[in-house]
């Protein structure tokens, strides 16, 4: 008993001291976490046209992909549900202006249109199913080199097998394939 009394007035002593002389404990350094939403755009080997993803990054680095449904990236997306691996939930979507359930706004953006569309910027005809009709990319599997071009400057885009439209590109892309004006520019370039 008299040790564990001593063991903690020296324990207080020595804090003393040094709180004293200005020490102080390093604080923990706090993580800055971010998440994204992204797509991709080509034969995935899943067997779709698309795969949709959560992107997540620590400190602007990426951290992780984890690819997602249609429908998680939707509810998630849409701050219905949490993003995985946390407890928040965040409107994606509002936070760009693009609500996507009717009770949200008056206004609504049609995703299931852009979604459907997504493919018709990577091929010149649907590879699956030619009743879906003709894309807009002049290249039969991959846009020409003039597309390719616009899509590296418009999205930082490059790759469209590996690489991701993500954040702010993967919102203006969804709101490029539902505009009339984007379409008909984007499928003139040859």
């Amino acid at each position: 008993m008299l040790r564990k009394l001593t063991y903690t007035v020296l324990t207080l002593m020595l804090f003393y001291l040094l709180s004293s002389l200005g020490y102080s404990y390093p604080e923990e350094k706090k993580v800055s976490t971010t998440i994204s939403l992204g797509v991709k755009i080509g034969m995935i080997p899943s067997g779709g046209l698309h795969q949709f993803a959560l992107i997540y990054y620590k400190d602007g680095r990426l951290a992780s992909i984890q690819p997602v449904t249609t429908d998680r990236l939707i509810k998630v997306g849409t701050g219905k549900w949490p993003i995985p691996g946390t407890r928040k939930f965040h409107d994606f979507f509002a936070q760009q202006n693009m609500y996507v359930f009717p009770e949200d706004s008056q206004e609504v953006f049609n995703i299931k249109a852009s979604i459907d569309s997504l493919w018709k910027v990577r091929f010149a005809a649907h590879p699956f199913d030619h009743a879906k009709g003709d894309g807009w990319s002049q290249g039969d599997y991959r846009p020409s080199l003039k597309q390719q071009e616009y899509i590296f400057n418009r999205y930082g885009v490059r790759g469209y097998d590996q690489d991701y439209f993500v954040d702010s590109s993967f919102f203006k892309l969804m709101k490029d394939v539902q505009d009339p004006e984007w379409i008909e520019q984007y499928k003139s370039m040859h």
